[in-house]
């Protein structure tokens, strides 16, 4: 039987996981928003700066990925499963505290507001209750006096994993480094698997604590004062968007993306009334597309993080294929989806891509048969580009698309 402190500290980095994985999706859909081309209604300055900030929301988009494999690896050393799995958005009131309602948004002034108030060191959170509307309530900051009689009462991602950091001490004192980090150190994510800074394996307290702290300072800054935290980058951008609108107030850098976008509602919505179903026949076709994809991505990530069986040049291979998912075919997809009809219920708006996440998610637990399920995935996924490519007003990007699905079912198929 699981020490309740154990199960507690255990529970708390299983949040910390999903929250990291779910705050990702919503950097990467605001990112996939914004406007490329001054055609779309930016002039060429203003068209400068906006790729800069895309830029930037990718980048710490990346670094919110290490985080959650991060979580994942401390969640491993104390015997824990890794946890990638998510609800789909928006969430629910009741998924995580108050202050945290993750949802879908274009790229506009009020969502760079939320992604500050989301990366907001602890020491200004109670001073700032997040931006007007939102839908990011305040909430009783508290202390973590007792990490284990409160674990819910946090009101910032940096105070979350304070309080993890406060329970693995606690925890060490407890039992000892030797009863506590029981986990195979060989299981978890290492740096060799992905060219990604902070990305550490966990062995004992130290290297726990240096991992929380690096994701609370590349994140929140909140025992420093740098300007390379999300927290300071998003205040930049802020700062630079409304310089830009004194002058043009105008100003819109993002394209109309309907929030929340669904092609097919997700049962474990609460309120579909947050969420937009996509009408438009060929948007739907690039959605269902884009989320197939997305669960593919999800399963090769939960075999590098669940791995068992694999070799060292089959676990790079499969880091491989995950960065190259990204980069070339849930990014080119992501952002196609934000330049195309939403569909008759939305004039004029456009759609975006849900992420959206199957209920019956699970990591495939057997190392033979995930790679034959994986390939035999990407190469469907593939053919189903094929039929959409029959219709007219495909995006360009499709037929990329389908080869790189080819190309990584052929990797895998040789490993």
């Amino acid at each position: 039987m699981v020490d309740a402190p154990v199960r507690i500290e255990i529970y708390l980095l299983t949040e910390a996981a999903e929250l990291e994985h779910g705050i990702m999706c919503c950097y990467l859909f605001a990112a996939f928003s914004i406007k490329k081309d001054t055609s779309e209604g930016i002039t060429k300055e203003q068209l400068s700066i906006v790729r800069r900030w895309r830029g930037g929301i990718l980048q710490i988009a990346i670094q919110e990925m290490v985080h959650m494999a991060l979580a994942c690896n401390l969640l491993t050393a104390v015997g824990g499963a890794p946890h990638i799995r998510r609800p789909n958005l928006p969430s629910s009131p009741r998924a995580y505290p108050p202050s945290f309602r993750l949802g879908f948004a274009p790229f506009n002034r009020e969502t760079l507001e939320s992604f500050v108030f989301i990366e907001s060191p602890e020491n200004q959170s109670t001073a700032n209750s997040g931006p007007a509307n939102s839908g990011l309530a305040a909430a009783s900051l508290g202390r973590f006096t007792d990490i284990f009689s409160s674990e819910r009462q946090y009101q910032t991602v940096g105070h979350l994993y304070r309080g993890i950091e406060d329970g693995f001490t606690y925890l060490t004192q407890k039992y000892g480094e030797e009863q506590l980090f029981l986990g195979p150190p060989d299981a978890q994510i290492k740096p060799s698997f992905f060219s990604l800074p902070g990305l550490i394996p966990v062995s004992d307290l130290a290297s726990a604590v240096a991992a929380i702290e690096g994701i609370v300072e590349q994140g929140e800054g909140a025992r420093s004062d740098s300007q390379d935290s999300h927290y300071g980058r998003f205040v930049r951008m802020l700062e630079d968007y409304d310089r830009i609108l004194l002058d043009d107030p105008d100003f819109a850098p993002g394209r109309p993306v309907i929030s929340n976008p669904y092609s097919m509602m997700p049962s474990d919505l609460i309120d579909v009334s947050e969420a937009n179903l996509i009408e438009h026949p060929l948007s739907i076709d690039i959605s269902n597309l884009f989320d197939g994809c997305y669960e593919v991505l999800m399963q090769i990530l939960g075999r590098l993080l669940l791995h068992t069986g694999e070799s060292e040049e089959q676990l790079r291979q499969l880091s491989d294929v995950t960065v190259n998912l990204m980069l070339d075919v849930i990014t080119p997809l992501g952002e196609a989806l934000t330049t195309m009809p939403a569909g008759a219920s939305n004039p004029g708006m456009t759609a975006g891509p849900s992420f959206r996440f199957p209920r019956d998610f699970n990591t495939l637990p057997h190392q033979p048969a995930a790679w034959r399920l994986i390939s035999e995935r990407l190469k469907e996924l593939s053919a189903y580009c094929g039929i959409i490519q029959s219709q007219s007003g495909v995006p360009p990007v499709l037929n990329r698309v389908r080869n790189s699905l080819t190309q990584f079912a052929g990797q895998l198929d040789e490993s």
